[in-house]
């Protein structure tokens, strides 16, 4: 999740340096930009005890521990939803760059035709360059949103379609109940079963169900006809 956060945070930071530039003449513009606050992470202290390197797994336990954030940063899914996240946020922070500097460009010249402009007449066109960065300030905004939206999304399908395995292993193990580890004061490791549960998820879901090709293709057609 922290590796997620970095990600949406460095994608927030560049959507508000695209307008920045843009202060001198509406300041108010990057005003509500920031990213969101976020939730509190206060956990509660917890500990695992280490039995050992050579230790088994403790298959008459009735409880079991799983770390739930591992259990999809480190499977197949994913390690692809990740790899999707990044490559994305680039290129919206590539996109940011662009319009970041041709707004400044843009506010430079107007910089330069205050001089000699009419008052009245000056002011218009700060005004047009004002309501055209803010549009953009937004749909910048929304284009991370959707990013999130769609991230979030998928880490949720991935926890829909892990229970069932999640459901088969606690029946194997003869437990009654997973518990997500950090939520647990202290345990063992023996009865935590998240290398255990990474195996079998890559085995029966391994990346999570392909985007339909006409999903994907949308997008490439309606950005080359730009």
């Amino acid at each position: 999740m922290l590796r997620f956060l970095r990600i949406i945070t460095a994608i927030w930071l560049a959507c508000a340096c695209l307008i920045a530039g843009s202060a001198v003449l509406a300041q108010e513009l990057t005003d509500d930009l920031a990213p969101p606050e976020p939730p509190n992470t206060e956990q509660l202290p917890n500990r695992t005890i280490e039995t050992g390197s050579d230790s088994q797994p403790d298959m008459n336990a009735p409880v079991l521990t799983v770390d739930r954030e591992r259990l999809f940063v480190e499977s197949a899914w994913g390690q692809r939803a990740m790899e999707e996240l990044e490559e994305e946020g680039g290129k919206i922070e590539a996109e940011n760059e662009r319009l970041a500097q041709q707004l400044s460009d843009e506010e430079a010249e107007l910089t330069r035709k205050r001089e000699t402009m009419d008052p009245a007449e000056f002011r218009k066109l700060a005004e047009a360059f004002d309501v055209r960065a803010t549009e953009i300030r937004r749909e910048r905004a929304q284009v991370v949103q959707d990013l999130n939206t769609r991230s979030e999304a998928d880490r949720n399908s991935f926890y829909q379609a892990a229970l069932p395995i999640m459901g088969e292993v606690l029946e194997r193990r003869g437990a009654v109940a997973v518990l997500d580890r950090r939520t647990v004061f202290v345990s063992l490791d023996s009865i935590d079963i998240t290398d255990e549960l990474i195996a079998e998820l890559d085995k029966h879901i391994g990346e999570g169900p392909l985007p339909a090709t006409g999903e994907e293709g949308t997008p490439d057609q309606d950005s080359d006809s730009n």
